[in-house]
């Protein structure tokens, strides 16, 4: 039972490095073409940082989370999750 537990993940770590190598696991998109905000606040966790289509932020994320979302066209909440689309938030003062 554990020779094959073994083998089983030998072939799993072979799979995964060859994938890796050509390319086939993406890996998490980066945005950062937005600069401002709506408000001047901290958001709650899980709250809706950046809306669908809009140029602004509505609030910031805290240090320890990420402004995220499935994908460049949907809503993004602030997660401590770092998969997916990310936006790149400035500083509340630096936008």
């Amino acid at each position: 039972m554990i020779k094959l537990l073994l083998q089983c993940c030998l072939v799993w770590v072979v799979l995964w490095s060859s994938c890796a190598r050509a390319g086939l696991i993406l890996k998490r998109s980066t945005d950062s073409s937005v600069h401002g905000y709506l408000t001047e606040r901290t958001c709650w966790w899980n709250e809706i940082c950046k809306e669908e289509f809009q140029s602004l932020f509505r609030c910031k994320c805290p240090e320890w989370s990420f402004c995220r979302s499935p994908g460049r066209y949907y809503n993004a909440f602030c997660s401590m999750t770092n998969t997916g689309y990310i936006w790149s938030q400035p500083g509340l003062r630096d936008s």
